[in-house]
């Protein structure tokens, strides 16, 4: 079996995009596709504490062309206002992510959070928001604050984050095939490219 592991936090857009693009990967025999939440915030304040969204006018510009260009080309609707972005900038919806985990559903979830935020502009920093996703995706409503607040939960969280760093990661989505390491949703054909090399190595020994 082929492993792909992709690190993620909900409050990036492109891990949005990412998580419809890694989609693709699921087709290919023997790949195993994980999700990984993390923390962008902590990981972002380990490397460099003062930083923030740089470059040019031009640059940034640019940028949200590109971001537009690829909502269309994955065909996910987008919310997105360059002005004002959709609330995406609290934890809970990271340790959230963690704790749908232990009932096997964080990746519809996660994936719930991204589409309210980036494709509804719903504020995923609101517990209550949150919850009703939450239940919206099967899980015991009765359960979100506890399972949320769980000492393992931010356990888990917190070493995720410092797993990323400890393998080089710098940002999010990061995505590993064994050891090699890609970072951001254009990464995505050459980690395809790596998993199909994989499984037709492992096709020949077999």
């Amino acid at each position: 079996m082929i492993k792909v592991e992709a690190f993620f936090d909900c409050s990036c857009v492109w891990v949005y995009l990412a998580f419809a693009h890694a989609e693709r990967l699921r087709s290919i025999a023997d790949c195993e596709l994980r999700w990984r939440p993390v923390l962008a915030r902590e990981l972002f304040a380990a490397i460099s504490p003062t930083a923030g969204r740089s470059g040019s006018a031009a640059v940034r510009e640019q940028a949200d062309r590109d971001l537009l260009a690829w909502s269309r080309y994955l065909q996910r609707p987008l919310f997105y206002d360059k002005l004002s972005p959709p609330r995406t900038d609290s934890d809970t919806c990271m340790l959230a992510c963690v704790a749908a985990g232990r009932w096997n559903r964080m990746e519809s979830f996660a994936r719930a959070c991204m589409e309210a935020a980036w494709a509804k502009g719903r504020d995923v920093a609101d517990r209550g928001v949150l919850r009703s996703l939450w239940e919206e995706v099967g899980l015991p409503g009765a359960a979100f604050e506890d399972a949320v607040d769980w000492s393992e939960t931010r356990d888990e969280l917190a070493s995720n984050s410092r797993e990323l760093l400890s393998r080089g990661g710098f940002g999010i989505p990061t995505f590993f095939v064994g050891d090699d390491m890609y970072f951001g949703n254009d990464a995505l054909p050459l980690v395809r490219r790596a998993v199909t090399l994989k499984a037709k190595a492992m096709r020949l020994r077999a």
